[in-house]
């Protein structure tokens, strides 16, 4: 913006303006700080090196209205040069800088009117302004000091925690080192007590594969001897009624005891225990254990008889029935009359050609219930057995202390690597989660683990971080928290949540929004964060010496 003449006068009038600084006149040009002073004073030639050393200048030409330096610093009083400050003096309240462009814009930015001429008609209002900031510091500064009493007990139970870690620690240390010396002597006696049941084991499986072959055989003879009496019982029912009689067993030489050539009524009663004719099952229980050594003795070794018959005959003759005789099928006939249907053969072969129904491959068979006994051991193999478990249970007991002890050692471990402050005074918090509603959510902080949403009507929790790093600036460090890689949005980034930390006497969650997409803000307060000393010099700093 150009200036008139008169206001040009009036520019250069208060840019020469001089103030007393250390016991001598050093012009100050407008715009510029106490602590920048020195940097505008002029060489002995009378001409001013540009702040960034570009280039020197008359020093009249500081504060002309025209921007003659690269960095803008020959017109921090005017709106010359867009990227230059201005220095609001402020007295009586606190000073600021703010941007050249507002310079000379009609509009009162500083609070004692120095950004604009006085023809604009600027108050100053720095006094109302300063007390009503005096108030608000004196109140701050109170309650950072009863907030600094409350964190100087969570710096006390910090560092109580963090002693109580460290030995926790080498506790563990120690004791890990015995379990695995334990470790080492009872898997060593696992080893020797289950060779020793392993050898019982194979000695008792053993003898129970012979016992069992035993009893197999035992059971196969009854079988085998009744299959052989069913045999003999068809072959001497000579007119198939369904008995055997006396006058049937006279025909066979072999019964003839006293070898005279004849098998007497006599003898041939006493093969069918003194009957006169017996059943199928007279026969196998009362005839077939007394011919059959008598026939051995006769042929030598016995060959059962050998039956033509198919097995369903056999059955017949034995239940006194004539065998059933399948009638042909009209294809079967038509077959043996060399008839055959083409229509037929084409009917045929489209059933070939189509594919055999499903039979269920892969449903689940319905659940058998089967109930498994336990081996009959012998006393001493029993004996190996329980004590190879006895063995193993205790091993197994060393093996789950060691791991209880291993997973103790990794929560101290990971806690030790979190920053829990300058003086351990955020180590408090670490397991506690603190809550906040608002008409939709319900809003969970756990400090050092996660932050989560969850609907207020119900619904599944979502996780909108996970404890990342601090992430404030400079000697704000502790001012500001992060919790990265939450649960994805719908076609977007991870959730993300940023912690905003300020002063108070009870820690709580006082607000939550969502300024970016899947990005969280969290205003919490605590008294870990009310450190008096440094509000003090944060104060102090935001003045000026005048």
């Amino acid at each position: 913006m150009g200036l008139t003449n008169i206001q040009l006068v009036i520019l250069s009038l208060l840019s020469y303006a001089a103030v007393v600084v250390r016991g001598g006149e050093v012009p100050r040009p407008r715009g510029v700080s106490l602590v920048k002073a020195a940097l505008y004073q002029p060489r002995p030639d009378g001409k001013w090196s540009c702040l960034d050393g570009s280039k020197a200048i008359p020093f009249a030409q500081v504060n002309d209205d025209y921007c003659d330096c690269a960095d803008g610093s020959d017109e921090p009083g005017t709106a010359a040069c867009s990227q230059s400050q201005f220095h609001c003096i402020n007295q009586g309240h606190r000073s600021v800088d703010i941007p050249s462009s507002q310079v000379q814009d009609g509009i009162c930015d500083c609070c004692d009117g120095s950004d604009e001429l006085p023809v604009v008609g600027c108050g100053n209002t720095c006094l109302e302004l300063g007390a009503a900031a005096a108030v608000q510091r004196r109140n701050e500064a109170e309650l950072h000091t009863r907030g600094a009493e409350r964190r100087q007990e969570m710096i006390t139970r910090g560092k109580q925690m963090k002693a109580d870690r460290t030995a926790r620690r080498s506790e563990l240390n120690a004791r890990i080192k015995e379990q695995e010396a334990l470790k080492a002597e009872k898997e060593q006696l696992k080893r020797t007590a289950e060779a020793l049941e392993s050898e019982a084991l194979d000695a008792f499986k053993e003898q129970q594969r012979e016992l069992d072959a035993e009893t197999a055989q035992a059971e196969q003879e009854p079988q085998q001897m009744r299959q052989e009496a069913t045999l003999s019982f068809v072959r001497y029912d000579a007119n198939k009624d369904g008995f055997v009689e006396v006058t049937e067993l006279m025909v066979d030489m072999n019964l003839d005891s006293d070898r005279n050539g004849v098998v007497t009524v006599e003898e041939a009663k006493y093969f069918l225990d003194e009957r006169e004719r017996v059943d199928l099952d007279a026969f196998v229980t009362l005839a077939w254990p007394r011919i059959k050594p008598q026939k051995m003795l006769a042929d030598g070794l016995f060959q059962p008889p050998v039956v033509d018959a198919p097995e369903a005959e056999v059955q017949a003759e034995v239940q006194g029935t004539e065998p059933v005789q399948q009638e042909p099928t009209n294809e079967q006939a038509d077959m043996e009359h060399g008839d055959v249907d083409e229509d037929t053969e084409d009917e045929e072969d489209q059933y070939e050609d189509e594919e055999e129904p499903d039979v269920g491959v892969g449903e689940a068979t319905p659940d058998v219930e089967t109930t498994t006994t336990a081996p009959n051991y012998d006393p001493e193999t029993q004996r190996l057995i329980e004590q190879a478990n006895e063995a193993r249970n205790a091993y197994d007991e060393v093996e789950r202390h060691i791991r209880e002890i291993e997973h103790e050692v990794k929560e101290i471990d990971e806690q030790e690597g979190k920053d829990y402050g300058r003086h351990e005074e955020w180590a408090v918090l670490d397991g506690e989660c603190y809550t906040f509603e608002d008409r939709e959510y319900v809003y969970t902080l756990c400090p050092f683990d996660r932050t989560s949403q969850k609907p207020r009507n119900g619904g599944a929790e979502t996780t909108l971080g996970r404890w990342d790093q601090w992430i404030g600036e400079g000697d704000n460090k502790y001012s500001r928290q992060k919790y990265s890689n939450g649960a994805a949005c719908w076609n977007g980034p991870q959730r993300s949540a940023l912690i905003n930390i300020k002063c108070a006497l009870e820690p709580r969650i006082t607000g939550v929004s969502e300024p970016n997409r899947c990005e969280y803000y969290f205003e919490f307060e605590t008294p870990a964060a009310c450190d008096s000393e440094a509000f003090k010099a944060a104060d102090l700093n935001q003045h000026d010496e005048l």
